[in-house]
């Protein structure tokens, strides 16, 4: 043992004193933040309707959890209050899809939310989307695309116009500090997960629509514990390579509906060359493209869009087979008009072209290119537009053309495999769904092994929001019972309500 003199015992002690007192000035220069995940409740993001009762605030969670000492971002949050004076302790989480959707506009849902007799209802804003802190939002590619629409340009020439307003978006975003590859579904799902914490919620019920009902798939992989129940309705799995099947699912609805009308004896009599009619007006509206003339809302002058074939087959699985019931039912009584040559059916459609997207286009290109992309083969995704006689060189979007220009990496191997569950959930899938056929509903209720699959008649895209309001009372009747199978008497009323148009 080596002994320590008086005078080394002076000099450890002095240096002792010197490290404590520079370690103090250290912390003092060193800003302590709060700690993340928090929730810091402030006056609501958007406006709130008369009446409604709310509590707002803002998620904070770090940007990229993957580097340390990342930056922050601030979700805003909803929460509508329900109507009891003690409500349920585990309340409903509801968010919209896209990617890119803003979920706030449903403040203003209250009711076509009929569990709110019962327990509060979470409005999420996901990461990137419109009133998040930062948003991906980019004006540059909106602007190209109406100055497109403006200029009657070609399919060709505005697809070039929107790949350069793409890369200017981007750059824009870099220089702004944003990390791009932060903006994904994985990212997201924590995100969930830490709101529950901050509100130190023990259990919470789940709700999303078709990308979200994909963002809630990886919540129930990534954080089972404490999932009470989930709804999924438009249900996009994880394990679907999108731009490979997409056009298929096009095909798929078009097929249905002209087989429903041979079936149907009030509209075979009254439309008995349906479906070769349409075939023609396609074949000759992309041969030769038509002028509509429409009022740019804003300005109120008339401008001159030009459609082709294409844009009719968008405009019935947008405007028609995306909507309600009656408008379904009304489907080839509008395909008539404009085999008639009449062209208001597309008015709506046709002033659309003069608007931006209300979606945030950034975060949709991240999460993207991010967990689609990287899986999905160009020679299938061009095979299978070229598949169908009347949807020949039809794409569904131009994300596979965008992903090598927004550049972000790819996702691991894993995010793509199919999700397995117990938890209790409830699937609801459109019968005349353009976008996520019902085909993927029951495959996915096939892998989670506590589920119920209904098939909603007479309504596409997003049953919830289109469907008469018994649906909604039969998802509310799951989360307050989510382990009994929900009476479906709804889905028997529903197809009563309607019969095709004739007239």
């Amino acid at each position: 043992m080596i002994r320590m003199t008086r005078y080394s015992m002076r000099l450890r002690f002095a240096a002792s004193v010197l490290f404590l007192c520079c370690s103090s000035l250290t912390a003092q220069k060193t800003p302590r933040y709060p700690p993340v995940p928090r929730f810091e409740e402030s006056a609501c993001a958007v406006a709130v309707p008369n009446g409604e009762r709310v509590r707002c605030g803002y998620l904070v969670v770090p940007e990229n959890r993957s580097r340390r000492n990342a930056k922050t971002i601030r979700l805003p949050i909803v929460i509508l209050k329900s109507d009891a004076p003690n409500s349920k302790p585990d309340p409903v989480l509801r968010t919209l899809g896209g990617p890119g959707s803003s979920s706030l506009r449903m403040i203003n849902g209250r009711r076509s939310s009929p569990w709110l007799k019962e327990r509060d209802q979470i409005i999420f804003e996901q990461r990137g989307t419109k009133y998040s802190q930062p948003a991906l939002d980019c004006p540059e590619v909106g602007d190209a695309l109406v100055a497109s629409a403006r200029l009657q340009l070609s399919e060709a020439e505005t697809a070039r116009h929107e790949l350069d307003a793409v890369r200017r978006c981007r750059a824009r975003l870099l220089n702004r500090g944003i990390d791009l590859a932060a903006y994904n579904s994985k990212e997201s799902a924590a995100d969930i997960e830490d709101l529950r914490r901050a509100l130190n919620l023990k259990t919470i019920n789940l709700y999303g629509v078709s990308y979200s009902a994909r963002l809630m798939l990886e919540v129930m992989r990534d954080y089972p514990a404490h999932i009470r129940s989930v709804v999924l309705e438009s249900t996009l799995p994880l394990e679907i390579n999108y731009d490979e099947v997409g056009v298929d699912a096009i095909a798929r609805v078009l097929d249905l509906l002209f087989a429903e009308c041979r079936n149907d004896p009030g509209c075979a009599s009254t439309y008995p060359k349906l479906e070769s009619d349409f075939d023609e007006l396609i074949k000759a509206s992309n041969a030769h493209p038509f002028i509509m003339k429409v009022k740019d809302s804003q300005t109120t002058e008339e401008i001159g869009v030009k459609l082709n074939g294409r844009d009719i087959v968008t405009w019935l699985a947008d405007y028609v087979l995306s909507s309600n019931g009656r408008e379904i039912a009304a489907g080839p009584y509008k395909i008539h008009q404009l085999i008639r040559g009449e062209r208001a059916p597309l008015d709506d459609y046709a002033r659309a072209k003069l608007s931006r997207s209300s979606n945030s286009l950034g975060m949709r290109y991240s999460v993207w290119c991010r967990e689609e992309f990287p899986f999905e083969s160009r020679r299938k995704i061009e095979r299978q537009s070229r598949a169908y006689q009347r949807l020949d060189g039809y794409v569904v979007q131009r994300l596979p053309d965008v992903c090598p220009v927004w550049n972000v990496p790819p996702a691991a191997r894993s995010e793509n495999l199919r999700v397995k569950s117990g938890i209790p959930t409830l699937i609801l899938a459109g019968r005349y769904d353009a976008y996520t056929p019902p085909a993927w509903g029951r495959a996915t209720a096939r892998n989670l092994a506590n589920s119920f699959y209904f098939e909603v008649p007479w309504v596409g895209h997003g049953p919830g929001f289109n469907s008469p309001a018994c649906l909604n009372e039969m998802v509310a009747n799951f989360f307050n019972d989510p382990a009994t199978r929900p009476d479906s008497a709804c889905l028997t009323k529903i197809q009563s309500l309607f019969n095709f148009k004739v007239n």
